[in-house]
């Protein structure tokens, strides 16, 4: 086979790779009733809630993946990966939950401390509170010219800003819940709150299987 046969073939295979992979994942929903989705929809964006002076969406760092198939031209398998793998754990050991919040009126503080998340029969207390974005040397919020991080926040963070998006994390010292589980409550009452503004009725997380493919 010449170089040109050759360089001509891997250029076919190379198109024609792709892969297939899915698993399970928690969604959050405010209600009792738990929400009708399917795995294929089109964003994997949190569903985001509104209620009296804020509005809100939650994430939990337990998406599993369970499978992963690679094929060539399309339908010739070249790699199997059947391994458990939690995609997006933050921290080996801990769960991180991701808390995005508008406040609409003034008044609320984050109090990472106070959340609770329960599930398996077990109540478990925040430990640590972050919010996700750029400062400068001086430690002050700026719109660009440095790293996005996860800065520590202290016990109590007024979100002192209505109209501005907050990219707060709570951390539990648990290994995330299975994804699989649909007994997985947060509660925020807690920790996040207004002396002016009913508290936060209770997250609870339905499990979704997801699947998708790549190239």
């Amino acid at each position: 086979m010449t170089r040109l046969s050759c360089l001509f073939l891997s250029l076919l295979l190379l198109s024609g790779c792709a892969g297939f992979r899915g698993g399970w994942e928690s969604i959050a929903y405010v209600g009792d009733t738990p929400p009708v989705l399917s795995g294929d929809r089109p964003s994997r964006t949190p569903p985001e809630f509104e209620l009296p002076g804020l509005k809100f969406s939650v994430d939990i760092d337990n998406r599993l993946r369970t499978h992963d198939y690679q094929v060539m031209l399309f339908f010739v398998p070249v790699s199997i990966d059947p391994r458990n793998v939690y995609t997006k754990n933050v921290t080996a050991g801990r769960t991180r939950v991701f808390v995005t919040v508008v406040p609409l009126k003034p008044g609320f503080v984050f109090r990472p401390e106070q959340a609770i998340l329960q599930f398996a029969g077990q109540r478990h207390a925040g430990v640590a509170g972050y919010e996700f974005g750029r400062r400068d040397a001086q430690g002050r919020w700026i719109e660009q010219g440095s790293d996005w991080q996860h800065w520590p926040l202290p016990a109590a963070y007024a979100l002192s800003e209505p109209g501005r998006r907050y990219r707060l994390s709570i951390d539990f010292a648990v290994p995330v819940p299975s994804p699989e589980s649909s007994d997985i409550l947060l509660d925020l009452s807690g920790a996040l709150k207004s002396d002016s503004q009913p508290p936060l009725p209770p997250i609870r997380f339905m499990p979704l299987r997801w699947d998708e493919g790549y190239t």
